[in-house]
């Protein structure tokens, strides 16, 4: 072991990149810490799902280079000629550039990086039909909503599941959805099953080809690998300004993608993270 962490020291690779190696994981700890204490401290806030956002941040990190790649192999392919000059006079010789166009050279790469990088993460917004704000008010009003009788039990949890016709102690996620909407007289499944909200001819929005622009009031599902189905669904609710998706979903909890949490919370969700958004107010 101390001959492998001294073969990592004396790297090429961890020379160049020591202070990001040391640096990175200090952030993730640090994000997680202050996301605990905000979501302790105002419960009816959107807050990020922590785990689903590192998988969300890794997953973009891969995307991000490979369209770097690709970039470069289309830059290699459509214009050999422009790719050997500067392969061969900046990239090779950039050492020996002069002070002053190296700084030239730097600053228009970091802001063509930064370009792609906003190119990559960007999202979309939102609208509000009156149907859709008198849905966001309820629903609203129903964050604090916890289990208080053991699981998946109480006053408010057994209503919504009589309301479908589930029985009590079910998994309510589906039952909080099938509750509001048809408090509005809304046509829905009405189901506690999760994956009936996830149905073609309901769906108006995917990942990553999204189609029709989701509004407040849709119903948001995600897919769960473990169980081969849609195993959870929630209300979307609008797109912030970095382009996450804030959801008020029942059933879930203030930690991860939590498909048996004790509540109705507001979450903070990257669109990837969603299978499907569907629409039941026309």
């Amino acid at each position: 072991m101390i001959k492998l962490w001294q073969k990592i020291k004396n790297s090429d690779f961890y020379k160049t990149f020591k202070e990001e190696l040391i640096v990175v994981p200090l952030l993730f700890i640090a994000f997680y810490l202050i996301n605990i204490f905000f979501t302790i401290l105002f419960p009816h806030s959107a807050f990020f799902d922590f785990f689903s956002q590192i998988e969300t941040i890794f997953s973009k990190i891969v995307l991000f280079f490979v369209s770097l790649w690709v970039a470069h192999l289309s830059l290699r392919i459509a214009f050999p000629s422009v790719y050997q000059f500067l392969h061969e006079n900046i990239y090779t010789k950039f050492s020996d550039i002069p002070q002053d166009r190296k700084i030239d050279y730097a600053i228009k790469f970091i802001l063509t990086f930064i370009l792609a990088s906003a190119l990559v993460f960007r999202s979309g917004g939102v609208e509000n039909p009156e149907v859709r704000s008198k849905l966001l008010i309820a629903l609203n009003s129903q964050l604090n909503v916890r289990e208080t009788k053991g699981e998946n039990r109480s006053p408010e949890v057994d209503k919504y599941n009589k309301s479908v016709g589930a029985p009590l102690s079910s998994s309510w996620c589906g039952a909080f959805v099938g509750y509001n909407l048809t408090e509005f007289n809304i046509p829905n499944p009405n189901s506690a099953w999760s994956p009936d909200y996830a149905k073609p001819q309901d769906i108006i929005w995917t990942y990553p080809r999204p189609t029709t622009k989701p509004l407040t009031g849709d119903v948001v599902t995600y897919y769960f690998n473990n169980l081969g189905r849609v195993g959870h669904t929630g209300f979307y609710i609008n797109t912030d300004s970095d382009g996450y998706f804030i959801t008020i979903e029942g059933n879930t909890g203030s930690g991860t993608l939590n498909r048996e949490g004790d509540g109705v919370y507001k979450r903070k969700r990257h669109p990837c993270l969603i299978h499907a958004i569907s629409r039941y107010i026309k």
